[in-house]
């Protein structure tokens, strides 16, 4: 059976996006807050850590997006190369913005949270992203 070149481009950076995802996870201290999530057996640090995880795997991966989109444009500068860019600049934006590593750096407290539903999103926009990813190798 034979892998194309983009399922292995693919794999390669989101592999290397979940190393570095789960080093910045594990180094990076949550405050605890002492706040629990009614009727969840997740406590609010594993659910801020998994959330973590989730968007700064966004992160990186929509910069290596942004890196082949950049090269798509300088070969193929039109509208809608310049459409994917601006797209995957505000879905970048989301994802910074959205990591709590964010709020922490700039001294920010927590407040409360919605439990699974904190990551979710984050987690639905990282496949999206995953996706995009291998179509822009392809």
């Amino acid at each position: 059976m034979e892998t194309d070149s983009a399922s292995v481009k693919t794999a390669v950076v989101v592999g290397i996006a979940a190393l570095v995802s789960g080093l910045v996870t594990v180094t990076t201290g949550i405050p605890a807050i002492g706040l629990p999530i009614h009727g969840s057996p997740l406590d609010i640090e594993t659910v801020i850590q998994v959330k973590l995880f989730v968007t700064t795997l966004n992160a990186i991966v929509l910069l290596a997006i942004l890196w082949n989109y950049l090269r798509v444009y300088r070969d193929l500068p039109n509208r809608f190369t310049l459409s994917l860019l601006l797209f995957t600049v505000a879905l970048l934006l989301y994802a910074v913005s959205s990591n709590p590593l964010l709020p922490i750096i700039l001294g920010f407290r927590h407040g409360t949270t919605l439990g699974p539903f904190m990551f979710l999103p984050d987690l639905f926009a990282s496949i999206a992203s995953i996706v995009l990813l291998y179509q822009s190798y392809s």
